[in-house]
């Protein structure tokens, strides 16, 4: 490989190879752990098939596997594999993915090291947005209580039950409440590997709506 410190650039012709067929296209799009390739031969290739690319970038020739995740009308998304992710300087490392899912504040701490308060009654909380780093939430009832490097217990519903610790480090009005950014606390191997999962999917899905947006919008000012 032929490598400088420009990294890999969006628009750079890439080649995407399965077994017995390649196929060139042009990459468009890469934040958090996928990339997008526009690609005129798309369905020659399913989820799931196992790929090498080749990206033809302004700093050099870079060449990784990965897995295709997504497709779309002339397009294929794939994922991004984590020795790759430094070489994309135009990247977002941790995009927030907005969402509305429920959740439940089980217990509080003020602070590393304070003792833990047990909650009576969970209290009812909405989730706004998630990361493979944290997550935002709102408030009605105990907001109060709550304040930067404050601890929370939670439990969210992300098609599965998501419980962690996450540390307050944002607070702030909102229209329906008190507005929290948290990021989580020593989350294990397995919970950061079924948040990512989901991200990843919500991620997908919410670029796919905002590609469909913007192409309908284009076609109408024709």
């Amino acid at each position: 490989m032929y490598n400088t410190s420009h990294g890999i650039m969006l628009n750079s012709r890439t080649a995407v190879e399965k077994k017995d067929y390649v196929a060139t296209g042009i990459l468009t799009y890469a934040e958090g752990d996928i990339l997008e390739i526009e690609l005129p031969e798309y369905k020659m290739f399913k989820l799931g098939d196992q790929v090498k690319l080749m990206v033809y970038s302004k700093g050099g020739i870079y060449t990784f596997h990965s897995t295709v995740v997504a497709m779309d009308h002339g397009a294929l998304m794939v994922i991004i594999p984590p020795q790759t992710k430094d070489r994309f300087p135009e990247k977002r490392e941790h995009p927030r993915i907005e969402i509305s899912q429920e959740g439940k504040l089980q217990a509080i701490a003020h602070g590393a090291g304070s003792p833990k308060l047990q909650l009576e009654d969970e209290v009812g909380l909405q989730i706004k947005n998630i990361s493979i780093s944290g997550i935002g939430f709102v408030l009605q009832d105990q907001a109060d209580r709550l304040s930067s490097s404050s601890l929370v217990e939670m439990e969210m519903d992300l098609g599965f039950s998501f419980r962690c610790v996450a540390e307050i480090v944002r607070k702030e009005r909102a229209e329906y409440g008190i507005y929290f950014g948290a990021r989580y606390v020593d989350l294990q191997p397995e919970k950061v590997n079924a948040v990512r999962a989901y991200v990843l999917r919500k991620q997908v899905e919410s670029y796919f709506v905002k590609k469909r947006l913007e192409q309908k919008n284009e076609l109408e000012k024709k």
